[in-house]
């Protein structure tokens, strides 16, 4: 859920399901397009370049596409036995509240006990423009 602070700063609190923290990747296949020499006298010359140039900007694309869909096919895969083991077995939850530049985290056993930090978390951000009860983590 997002809150706004005092001082203006947006802040989501809430709880992290997966163990760790998903993090993006931007895909960066290069620079810019290669100059080829391509010669009018020669149209097989062209297709040939043509040819290599789809390749380096296609199957940089398609590699990249299949690295995200198996990263989350492993998160859909992992999510549900990440849950049974927070549920079932008291692995703790993870309290996050962050905004721009900041980020704090607490682990806290039981669903109930994560609600009522979260709940603490928000109306300490809404009075003093941080969480008090989480510990601050570098960003």
């Amino acid at each position: 859920m997002r809150i706004e602070g005092p001082d203006g700063r947006r802040w989501w609190v809430g709880r992290r399901w997966l163990p760790w923290r998903w993090r993006p990747r931007g895909a960066d296949v290069g620079g810019g397009v290669p100059d080829f020499p391509v010669s009018g006298d020669e149209p097989i010359g062209f297709l040939i370049a043509i040819g290599v140039l789809a390749v380096i900007v296609v199957l940089p694309a398609i590699l990249v596409a299949a690295v995200f869909v198996a990263e989350w096919l492993l998160l859909l895969l992992l999510l549900p036995i990440v849950t049974v083991l927070r549920v079932g077995f008291g692995m703790p939850w993870t309290v996050v509240a962050r905004a721009k530049g900041a980020r704090y985290t607490e682990q806290v056993s039981g669903w109930r006990r994560s609600r009522e930090l979260i709940r603490t978390t928000r109306s300490e951000i809404k009075e003093y423009g941080e969480p008090r009860s989480l510990f601050s983590v570098s960003t």
